[in-house]
């Protein structure tokens, strides 16, 4: 399986490119050309950017089992419900989500390929911001939805985070965004 030196290349940046030749249809290309521009990149990267969605989340989203939901309606599905109802799904979730995405892309799982699952699953949500720093890793997801769900958010990652014996802890938690560090203090995920 090629996939996880395909993963580690993307994620990477260090991959060479090839050239492709394809037909689409002219309504698309226009559509593809228009959206480019509004974006201020060229059809190339968008291009790029595309093929990227599809390999790291779209071809598994469905096997999964996502469904497309605005934030305006989750945000008011978490309003309705209690500390202990999130806690109780964000239990059930917490590890489930980011693992089947992790076995379904790379070959083996260790910490710097959860990191990549963890930003790819949090871009669903919003901007993410992910840094990197002496084996520390912070990501800051700007989800812009409610209080409750970053509390969810939190509470699931905290639960991923005790499955698999990693250090974590919350940085900020309000409103509109989630921020957290989690390492592997012993390299237990190498």
């Amino acid at each position: 399986m090629k996939s996880n030196s395909i993963d580690k290349k993307i994620a990477n940046g260090n991959n060479k490119t090839v050239n492709l030749s394809t037909r689409i249809d002219k309504i698309i290309y226009d559509q593809l050309v228009d959206d480019a521009a509004k974006k201020g990149i060229s059809i190339n990267s968008l291009m790029n950017s595309i093929a990227k969605h599809h390999i790291t989340w779209k071809r598994y989203a469905d096997e999964i089992g996502f469904v497309p939901i605005t934030k305006r309606m989750l945000g008011k599905i978490f309003k309705y419900l209690d500390a202990e109802s999130i806690e109780k799904i964000a239990k059930d979730l917490g590890g489930t989500v980011p693992k089947e995405l992790l076995f379904l892309t790379y070959e083996k799982m260790n910490f710097e390929n959860m990191m990549q699952i963890l930003e790819i699953n949090a871009l669903r949500f919003g901007v993410v911001k992910h840094t990197e720093n002496d084996g520390a890793h912070s990501l800051n997801i700007h989800h812009g939805i409610s209080e409750e769900f970053s509390r969810f958010l939190g509470s699931a990652h905290q639960h991923l985070a005790n499955d698999l014996s990693l250090k974590f802890t919350i940085t900020n938690s309000d409103r509109n965004m989630l921020c957290f560090e989690i390492e592997d203090p012993n390299d237990l995920m190498t």
